[in-house]
């Protein structure tokens, strides 16, 4: 959604400049403060859902099934306590930045605490569903990590 709006934006900015010679003001402000935010980190848990992050599975491979389950636990284990950090501190600075209503200014003053709440959100969410995989990786023998196979590509 915050993709659509960013691009509607740009395309409004663009014409009301073309057209009426009026930019919206604090445009660029905006898209970044706002939409390029929202666009890069509240879809972290719908990539894990997905089962999609990067991965580099080489030498897991080789291993054993048994151990590649525990090495796959263990790893959901790690980057949950990655997020649970990051959760963490993005949450404090999100509370500081709204207790201070932290500005910045451009071409107009912008409030950036909404946007600095969505690394908090963005990384909960995204703790919350490596738990989930890792919890169903160590109690569900048939757990497969890769991503499903789209159904027009299984033919």
């Amino acid at each position: 959604m915050s993709l659509f709006l960013m691009m509607l934006q740009t395309v409004i900015d663009v014409l009301a400049s073309n057209l009426a010679g009026r930019p919206i003001p604090g445009n660029l402000e905006i898209i970044s403060v706002y939409h390029m935010v929202l666009v890069v980190f509240l879809p972290l848990a719908f990539v894990e859902l997905k089962k999609e992050p990067i991965a580099v599975d080489l030498v897991y491979r080789m291993l054993p099934e048994a151990a590649q389950r525990w090495v796959l636990v263990a790893s959901y284990l790690v980057t949950a306590a990655f997020f649970g950090l990051l959760t963490w501190q993005t949450g404090a600075d999100a509370l500081r930045s709204f207790r201070m209503h932290e500005m910045i200014m451009g071409a107009v003053f912008l409030t950036i605490w909404p946007a600095k709440l969505a690394l908090p959100v963005g990384f909960a969410a995204a703790l919350l569903m490596v738990v989930a995989n890792a919890w169903q990786a160590a109690t569900d023998p048939g757990f497969n990590p890769s991503p499903d196979v789209p159904e027009d590509i299984e033919s």
